[in-house]
């Protein structure tokens, strides 16, 4: 997603026109795979109980967003010519900052009651790369309190 709204964004900058094709078809590309990505991360995520409604609660959002996207590339492209692009890649890469946020669920036992969801995004969720897992956490206070013994 951040490859695909990076080539958007810098469509307005380049000057040659294989260069705006290319950009262009990167950023298609790498936008249509996420969007298929979505809904196999967005099984894994919702709880068995409510997987049905959240599935089908993010597919009807998807939609109305594709819906609305002709709308803003016509009408804001009469405005300003760069301004699709410039929407759509900014939107993009918002996405792919939020995106850090959701919980990691590689190597986890899904959940599958609202009560387990709940517990399984404040165990695993947030930005991910920054956070310490307890594990880790409690390896390093047990580590500290055999070096000051």
């Amino acid at each position: 997603m951040f490859i695909g709204g990076f080539c958007l964004i810098i469509i307005p900058a380049v000057s040659a026109t294989i260069g705006k094709t290319i950009l262009a078809q990167i950023g298609r590309f790498t936008i249509t795979g996420s969007f298929s990505m979505v809904f196999v991360y967005a099984v894994e995520i919702f709880p068995t109980v409510v997987r049905n409604v959240g599935l089908g609660s993010s597919s009807m959002f998807a939609r109305i967003g594709s819906i609305i996207a002709p709308y803003i590339g016509r009408e804001c492209g009469k405005l300003f010519p760069a301004a699709p692009v410039l929407i759509f890649g900014a939107s993009s890469l918002l996405a792919s900052l939020l995106v850090l946020f959701l919980p990691e669920t590689r190597n986890n036992t899904l959940p599958d009651t609202i009560e387990e969801g709940e517990l399984f995004n404040a165990e695993n969720g947030g930005f991910m790369l920054c956070k310490k897992k307890k594990a880790d956490v409690d390896a390093s206070a047990n580590f500290n309190l055999k070096n000051t013994a």
